[in-house]
């Protein structure tokens, strides 16, 4: 068995246009925003990285070499095919971790209780981060079942049904397999919950910024900024 953190960075970060490059290397904190991805899947166990980009944008390929990761060319269309592509090859009992390089969250170690979920027989086991509500119409909103188990998950949903979105999660490979069955992951996610697949969420913290906006990038404070706590 392995463990392989996957970053779908294939987008073209529309909300943000212009910039001078890729937003998946714009400074945060003093290194790029990536790289907060990356030491997290590899304080979770991962041995290898796998990079999804694009082939101009060279940024993030130079990148992904100088940090050690690996990088897989290809023109995904939906976030769902990056994640497949970065899955290529995998063994079915391989854990995948996935997350978005466009993201900030505490703790550090968030993967751990992931990933040991999953080597104790979960199939899907999701991060999960209280938001503030104002956000959740535009999150993948976690909805609880009977003793905080997931029933589903809400996709920009007009009236959310809690205050918890999912950001991250560790994957059997063999379950990742079905990916294509939805656009998105969430949108997976809620399948299997809703066929009665084991599906277990853990809440993490409320310490969640997506720099994907620039009103976000601007409460980032680029070099110098913190991740925003409620």
């Amino acid at each position: 068995m392995e463990i392989v953190g996957v970053v779908p960075a294939a987008g073209y970060a529309t909300r943000l246009q212009p910039l001078g490059g890729s937003k998946e290397v714009l400074p945060i904190k003093g290194k790029p925003v990536m790289d907060h991805l990356v030491e997290r899947m590899r304080v979770g166990g991962a041995t290898r990285v796998r990079v999804v980009t694009r082939a101009e944008k060279h940024d993030v390929i130079q990148h992904a070499g100088e940090i050690g990761a690996e990088t897989v060319l290809g023109n995904p269309e939906t976030v769902s095919d990056s994640i497949l592509a970065g899955t290529a090859g995998l063994g079915d009992d391989d854990i995948v971790l996935i997350g978005f390089p466009d993201t900030l969250w505490e703790p550090g170690d968030g993967y751990v209780p992931l990933v040991r979920a999953v080597t104790a027989g979960c199939e899907v086991a999701l991060g999960l981060f209280r938001i503030d509500p104002a956000d959740l119409p535009r999150s993948d909103v976690v909805v609880f079942g009977p003793e905080s188990s997931i029933a589903g998950i809400d996709i920009k949903p007009a009236t959310p049904r809690s205050e918890w979105i999912w950001g991250i999660a560790a994957v059997r490979a063999a379950t990742l397999a079905e990916l294509g069955r939805a656009e998105w992951p969430g949108g997976f996610f809620d399948l299997l919950c809703r066929e009665g697949r084991n599906v277990r969420g853990f809440p993490l913290s409320d310490a969640w910024l997506d720099i994907g906006t620039k009103n976000a990038l601007l409460l980032a404070g680029g070099s110098g900024g913190s991740i925003e706590r409620r």
